[in-house]
């Protein structure tokens, strides 16, 4: 199986911001439950790796409940 692209979980956050919950599930209905996630420059996330890296690298925010892309620190390919 090949790994998927950060990006397309962030395109899913920028048609609208989600709670975990709402995130996780969308992921699993888009890509399935053993979706495997590489970045840029890293490889082998699984969907909660993923999501740790976005908030420590501050690529999503926290707007009360709901996650959001933080655009300026996304790369734009």
């Amino acid at each position: 199986m090949s790994e998927i692209h950060a990006h397309k979980v962030l395109n899913l956050l920028r048609e609208k911001p989600m709670s975990e919950e709402v995130l996780r599930q969308a992921v699993i209905d888009e890509f399935g439950a053993d979706a495997q996630f590489r970045t840029c420059k890293l490889s082998g996330f699984n969907f909660d790796q993923l999501l740790s890296f976005f908030i420590e690298r501050q690529k999503i925010t926290q707007q009360g409940e709901l996650w959001a892309v933080n655009q300026e620190r996304v790369c734009s390919h």
